[in-house]
């Protein structure tokens, strides 16, 4: 199980508009572009069940 399933708590999402392409800097070894419909990344619930379900609704994300 994942660290806070099942326990209330607040999330804040961003949305912005870059100038360039992000690239991995400090801590990040490695970054992608997803779609929110990768079968190969396992989500955390909160993400999976409330913020790509919202970013599809807003049309950031393809259904």
């Amino acid at each position: 199980m994942a660290a806070l399933e099942r326990v209330l708590m607040r999330m804040t999402v961003f949305e912005a508009r870059l100038s360039h392409v992000p690239r991995p800097v400090a801590e990040l070894a490695a970054m992608r572009w997803i779609s929110g419909q990768e079968r190969d990344i396992e989500f955390a619930p909160a993400v999976r069940d409330h913020v790509l379900p919202l970013l599809t609704e807003r049309g950031l994300l393809a259904p």
